[in-house]
């Protein structure tokens, strides 16, 4: 056996990119929550932003079928909310084992700003 083998016969150049690799993986592991938080985060704000600047003042909800609306609520309410929500299933994904769940379920969220801004952009 050489002076730099290891008993298992790996090269010491092979262990060392092993256990790099290893502990860049480990590493990701462990802050998967924050890598797919990032771009849901981002995606509500860009969103956020958008409706606060496309809704009207006064945004409906629940379109009827001679296309009036059952409730209306204020632009702040329309924009934050959808974001509050998103915020919480996050806060569930950082608060879970299991973190894709939580975290398809915030994706899913973001379809809430998309919506509102379609039912309030399209009605008669």
């Amino acid at each position: 056996m050489g002076k730099f083998e290891k008993k298992n016969g790996a090269a010491p150049s092979e262990t060392s990119a092993k256990q790099i690799f290893v502990a860049a993986w480990s590493w990701i592991y462990k802050l998967r929550s924050v890598i797919l938080a990032v771009p849901v985060v981002i995606a509500a704000v860009v969103l956020a932003i958008r409706n606060l600047r496309l809704l009207p003042d006064e945004v409906g909800l629940e379109l009827l079928a001679n296309g009036d609306f059952a409730n209306t609520v204020s632009k702040n309410v329309a924009v934050m909310g959808p974001l509050a929500v998103t915020a919480v299933c996050l806060l569930l994904m950082f608060c879970s084992k299991k973190v894709v769940y939580p975290w398809l379920i915030s994706v899913f969220s973001l379809i809430l700003p998309v919506l509102i801004l379609l039912i309030n952009t399209f009605s008669g």
